[in-house]
């Protein structure tokens, strides 16, 4: 496409999402999930006073009680999760390969194309969103035994993901035995599993007081 048509515009798209409790209505805990893009200088996007971030949504949490199987309970929990994302964040995917058109402020159109390209979360989030397990790193296959060592290990790969998920559509058994050993939540169909030009484990920053500090 760009070879036919040169100039497009790529817009990196940035998400980020933490479990905040939501003083006005007591007890309760929700998802925020905040957007910003990565044309804007870091310096600017950073301050808070610039208002560089929008609200896109609240994706809230229930305890879901009525499930009384604690896994069954967290693998409901999770995929929810997944589809408030998928529904929040599927509209920019058809645009990643065809375009937006969109004006910038000195009044010039450009044909963007929006591409999820960075996650910002805590641990807890960041295993949540790539579909890996607590413990367990969600960049690299690296064992839950050997965190912290100085070693290499394969990274995650997004295709090998994606093929485990498609199987959610055919023999549940089967599906659950190629998460089991792909070391992968049992998830309907991740968000991520359908934005073109996106790798998940890539997308992932580190969190900075938790996993460096």
């Amino acid at each position: 496409m760009e070879s036919r048509q040169p100039g497009a515009t790529v817009v990196p798209v940035i998400v980020s999402t933490d479990k905040t409790l939501l003083t006005l209505f007591r007890d309760k805990m929700a998802y925020p999930i905040y957007l910003t893009i990565g044309n804007m200088p870091k310096q600017i996007r950073r301050k808070v006073s610039c208002h560089t971030h929008i609200l896109i949504g609240y994706i809230l949490t229930s305890k879901l009680t009525t499930i009384t199987v604690k896994a069954a309970r967290r693998r409901a929990l999770a995929n929810l999760f997944h589809t408030c994302m998928r529904t929040a964040l599927g509209p920019i995917g058809p645009y990643g390969e065809t375009r937006v058109d969109m004006m910038s402020g000195d009044g010039v159109w450009w044909r963007c194309h929006p591409i999820f390209t960075v996650f910002v979360g805590d641990y807890p989030e960041q295993a949540l969103v790539t579909c890996t397990y607590n413990g367990r790193c969600p960049k690299c296959t690296v064992p839950p035994g050997q965190l912290g060592e100085y070693h290499l290990f394969a990274p995650r790969m997004q295709n090998k993901a994606i093929d485990i998920y498609i199987l959610s559509d055919g023999d549940i058994h089967m599906f659950h035995l190629a998460c089991h050993e792909g070391g992968m939540k049992p998830i309907y169909h991740p968000f991520w599993e359908a934005l073109p030009l996106t790798d998940i484990f890539h997308s992932i920053t580190p969190d900075i007081l938790h996993q460096l500090l």
